[in-house]
């Protein structure tokens, strides 16, 4: 460091050198040239030959210098709008670079336009956001009673008159402080109490919202029962005797039905019972022959297809993953999946989980708080996990499908996360040529699954789709190796 260099011909520079600049988590502490002019104002340079003007610059007499008490290299430059950490590479380094700016700050005293400015400015930025500004307040004071003890400590003793004013002007100083400190705590409480304002009403702007969806839809209901009244009597008695005879015919084949209905249903069972549909009939297609299937990529027993449908007239596809696992049954890999205990043993992007209510035997809500993956925000979600046996016989079929859905307890906007939306379905069948008498060997379990997720926020569909192409095979794995370490020296379960 040097006081003037005399490479650089700019006779405005008073001082200059090089210091390291905090720029970010990413890239850290960086060697940047700063250079400190007649004018007040202090500017940092990519290199000490970087005439391309300057990467950032701060006037000196609307900042204060605070001294990082951990570290002897270390000092913080603080502004109402931006604050600078920089470290030297020598502690005499600091002394210098503080003893340079003390200089000029006398030198180029804040007009008093410009301390009206300043405050004008600072005023609309704690409008826009209180708490840097707090902050701020709290950092000048710590400095300000810093800088007033260590001129007070080289006040010599023989002067009398000097520290008789000092005293005074202390007294004045800690007086502005309190007061400012004041200020402070009535500010912060003054948040504290909107923050609480504005939680309360989001919760009840979601309840209300919750409310009014369950309200239009059992008034849709109702509308669809009434009975229309521009119809005569013959018509009416056609359409009952038509309706009776459906019911009739529907009565009949619901022994048949592979998925069957039930009278106590929760507000979740269509739901779930249309989405085992759709994936019982995935179960029985052939990918190797059906062209509505497109492999995508293969991991060991792991292959990734990309399936397509057509929903509402329009054509959409989807990720589908096949696999088989070696000695576990489908009832076996389905407790793995479903049980709450079980996957926070083996799915370690979990950070906690709670169940918020129970809708029958095998539906449950759950609130999931996923781990944040930096630099993204941390995500919840609020679904409806639904474990199911697929027939009567001993070995029968076994799903587990996790949809998202609303919940009173945990409404969207309250639980401080971004909420993800999702629609997971694990499709199990075991294969087994006599179960009667069988070992573990002789038991294979064939997996259809498939994940959608929504994760909120802004993320591209595509960026999406190539997480999930990778972390197929990854959960697959996971799961696989769990479930046969967990059943392994336990009885066969079908």
């Amino acid at each position: 460091m040097i006081n003037g260099d005399q490479d650089y011909q700019d006779l405005n520079v008073v001082f200059e050198g090089d210091l390291q600049k905090w720029t970010n988590y990413i890239h850290g502490w960086q060697v940047r040239r700063f250079r400190l002019t007649h004018d007040g104002v202090l500017s940092y340079f990519l290199s000490k030959d970087d005439h391309n003007g300057s990467r950032g610059s701060i006037k000196i007499q609307k900042m204060v210098t605070q001294i990082h008490k951990g570290s002897e290299v270390r000092f913080d430059l603080v502004t109402p709008s931006v604050t600078w950490y920089l470290r030297c590479l020598q502690p005499i380094d600091r002394m210098k670079w503080i003893d340079a700016i003390g200089k000029q700050q006398e030198d180029n005293p804040l007009s008093e336009t410009a301390s009206t400015t300043m405050l004008t400015e600072s005023s609309l930025q704690l409008a826009s956001d209180l708490n840097i500004h707090l902050e701020e307040l709290q950092s000048f004071k710590r400095s300000l009673s810093q800088q007033m003890s260590e001129i007070r400590s080289k006040i010599p003793k023989d002067m009398v008159e000097l520290s008789h004013q000092f005293t005074v002007l202390q007294a004045t100083v800690a007086g502005i402080v309190a007061t400012t400190t004041d200020c402070v705590d009535l500010l912060q409480d003054r948040e504290t109490f909107w923050k609480e304002q504005i939680t309360n009403e989001k919760e009840r702007t979601a309840q209300i919202e919750i409310l009014y969806k369950a309200t239009t839809r059992e008034k849709k209901e109702l509308i669809a029962t009434q009975e229309g009244p521009h119809i005569n009597e013959e018509e009416f008695f056609d359409a009952v005797e038509s309706t009776l005879d459906k019911m009739e015919n529907i009565e009949k084949d619901v022994s048949k039905l592979e998925v069957t209905d039930r009278s106590d249903k929760h507000f979740m069972y269509d739901q779930m019972q249309e989405i085992i549909s759709k994936y019982i009939a995935l179960s029985k297609q052939d990918p190797e022959s059906d062209s509505s299937w497109q492999p995508v990529a293969k991991d060991g027993p792991t292959k990734i297809y990309r399936k397509e449908e057509e929903k509402d007239n329009i054509m959409i596809d989807f990720l589908v993953a096949k696999t088989s696992v070696k000695g576990v049954t489908a009832a076996e890999m389905a407790e793995v999946f479903h049980t709450k205990e079980l996957k926070l043993k083996w799915d370690h992007t979990i950070e906690a989980d709670k169940v918020l209510e129970t809708l029958d035997e095998h539906c449950t809500i759950i609130h999931q708080i996923l781990k944040r993956v930096w630099p993204a925000a941390q995500r919840d979600i609020v679904y409806a996990s639904h474990k199911q046996k697929l027939g009567e016989e001993k070995v029968s079929d076994w799903i587990v499908c996790n949809k998202s859905c609303d919940h009173t307890k945990v409404p969207i906007g309250t639980s401080g996360y971004c909420r993800a939306e999702i629609e997971v379905v694990l499709y199990c069948r075991t294969r087994c040529d006599n179960p009667a008498s069988c070992s573990r060997d002789d038991i294979t379990c064939d997996i259809v699954y498939s994940a959608t997720v929504n994760p909120g926020g802004w993320a591209p569909a595509s960026a999406v789709r190539a997480i999930s192409q990778r972390e197929y095979p990854k959960f697959l794995k996971k799961i696989s190796e769990f479930a046969r370490d967990y059943v392994k020296n336990s009885e066969i379960r079908f």
